[in-house]
């Protein structure tokens, strides 16, 4: 049976509704665009969007079309418990995603005239009738009970089984772009905690993806490139200064995951030179993989940089003498024991020593690994600026 003309109207209706919904899926400042849509659909002067155990603070979503910021904050301060519309619907059980109601199906037209609700908060904003929906009841993690609600004024007609057809034929799209909006928000947040974390707690921290291009670069790191000291960005990549050392850099990023790969890059002005700690990160299972994704990442230790408050945290909570703790003061300035001995004045013998009793305390295999360790201690007590 084919589509009657009012069938392939209603369609046309629908489909220049839906971008802007879907819109604002991707965009949270969309959705009072989306819901002017939907209240222009079912020729509606007014609307809402609103999850009650969620406010705006909450990360909940509250929308409004045509309705005062002061009459919203008194419905929930108020007459959200005074709602004959809420209060009947639930006790009809009428409430659930997927199901639309109207006026008419809720009470009778005159109890619903005679309530409070109306006399005291819905007639003097000229609300006369409500085409209502669920677009989830809170089950789903991290979502919260949303609604919806549009109103028609004293002026129109009360909203009929069509209007009910359309919003029911929208509740879907609603529902999926509110999932895909909270999603995303989750996502957001997520990411800027990461990126928070990754600020405060981390040395100069590179990821790169499995082709060796810069996917992300903390606030440490973009400090120190934009110092140009033997290191920068060039093509999306890093870059050292001179051939040799840009093949000695490139092979350490090529190379298969190695905990205790490293690499020191000399600077040229004559700064102590940059450790460069590769660090391995557990890729998810996925098919086909995704290119884009970090697959490594590099921790960049400047030993030239203060970092007196990590060094001190790092000795104190693994129990190191002031000697131990000298000892890896220098191994971040210079790498070897020789080095070490000869700033230090002690023997090699003194520091090798020195160095087994640090491996033991702290449970690192090597010097590098050790030295990936303190690079990646927490500065607490230091803020960066």
């Amino acid at each position: 049976m084919g589509k009657t003309p009012g069938d392939i109207e209603t369609e046309t209706r629908l489909a220049r509704v839906l971008p802007r919904i879907y819109a604002a899926a991707a965009a949270a400042d969309r959705w009072p665009d989306a819901l002017a849509a939907v209240a222009g659909l079912l020729n509606a002067a007014s609307g809402l969007i609103f999850s009650h155990q969620a406010s705006p603070e909450q990360r909940g979503l509250w929308v409004s079309h045509n309705i005062s910021a002061e009459a919203i904050q008194r419905y929930v301060s108020h007459y959200h418990a005074h709602d004959v519309w809420m209060q009947r619907g639930h006790a009809l059980d009428i409430w659930v995603p997927g199901r639309v109601a109207i006026g008419a199906d809720l009470l009778p037209r005159r109890e619903f005239l005679a309530s409070a609700f109306y006399r005291e908060f819905l007639a003097p904003q000229d609300i006369h009738d409500i085409c209502a929906g669920i677009l989830h009841d809170g089950s789903e993690a991290g979502i919260p009970r949303i609604n919806l609600a549009v109103y028609r004024p004293h002026a129109l007609p009360p909203f009929d089984k069509a209007d009910k057809a359309l919003l029911a034929a929208l509740l879907p799209h609603l529902a999926e772009a509110a999932r895909i909006s909270f999603r995303i928000a989750d996502l957001e947040q997520r990411e800027q905690m990461a990126g928070a974390a990754a600020d405060l707690l981390l040395p100069a921290l590179a990821m790169t993806d499995r082709n060796g291009n810069l996917v992300y670069a903390n606030r440490a790191l973009q400090r120190l490139l934009a110092e140009r000291d033997g290191l920068s960005v060039e093509g999306g990549r890093l870059r050292a200064g001179g051939t040799r050392l840009q093949e000695k850099l490139d092979r350490l990023m090529a190379a298969a995951a190695d905990p205790e790969a490293g690499l020191k890059l000399p600077r040229p002005s004559g700064k102590a030179p940059y450790w460069i700690i590769q660090v391995d990160i557990p890729m998810p299972r996925e098919t086909p993989p995704d290119s884009r994704r970090p697959s490594r990442a590099y921790l960049i230790h400047d030993p030239a940089a203060p970092m007196e408050a990590n060094l001190k945290d790092f000795a104190g909570m693994h129990g190191l003498t002031p000697a131990e703790m000298r000892l890896l003061a220098a191994l971040l300035v210079d790498s070897t024991l020789p080095a070490a001995a000869r700033q230090l004045g002690v023997s090699v013998n003194t520091l090798r020593s020195q160095l087994k009793s640090v491996l033991e305390k702290t449970g690192a295999r090597r010097q590098v690994e050790l030295v990936k360790m303190l690079a990646a201690w927490p500065r607490r007590g230091r803020r960066e600026k």
